[in-house]
């Protein structure tokens, strides 16, 4: 399909981009681990968006549909390159003050995460960072929400397990 087919609204298109890139980009590379995939998985969803030209009833389903495309961009990404072990890159540094006290502690954080499934880190990172609720995440990765929560649940014991062993 040819861009000049397209209906394109430039303004339209810089309106969505700076309202979802950044979550698209964090979300992704929450669940491939690298740079360069997570600003292609970004681009994907852009395409996605613009050439499916859907309608949304409000702001929350245009998100929800945004935020679910990108976990379908990922998994295929995810599949595509077979990965088991995926690079943490050093480059992206996380500026908040919940990781403070964790700045000077013997934790591999890096090593702890890898060890989970990207649909638990997925489900981890909207739970806890973008704050959504478990019915919402249950919505955005089309899963039951007693699968979010087995999810958050195992991910949790998990991580409990590696960081007492520090």
């Amino acid at each position: 399909m040819l861009l000049s087919v397209i209906s394109f609204d430039e303004q339209r298109f810089y309106d969505v981009y700076k309202k979802y890139a950044a979550l698209i980009y964090r979300v992704s590379y929450n669940v491939v681990w690298n740079k360069d995939d997570a600003e292609d998985i970004v681009q994907e969803v852009f395409i996605e968006y613009f050439t499916q030209n859907k309608t949304f009833n409000d702001e929350e389903h245009e998100k929800a549909w945004i935020l679910r495309v990108t976990k379908n961009i990922c998994k295929n990404t995810l599949r595509s390159k077979s990965r088991k072990n995926i690079p943490f890159d050093e480059s992206i540094k996380i500026n908040d003050d919940r990781f403070e006290d964790f700045s000077n502690s013997k934790i591999d954080l890096k090593n702890t995460l890898s060890e989970l499934t990207p649909n638990q880190r997925m489900a981890i990172y909207l739970f806890y960072y973008e704050q959504f609720t478990i019915k919402e995440i249950a919505k955005i990765m089309r899963l039951n929400e007693n699968t979010v929560k087995s999810h958050l649940l195992r991910a949790k014991n998990q991580l409990r397990i590696e960081l007492e062993k520090e």
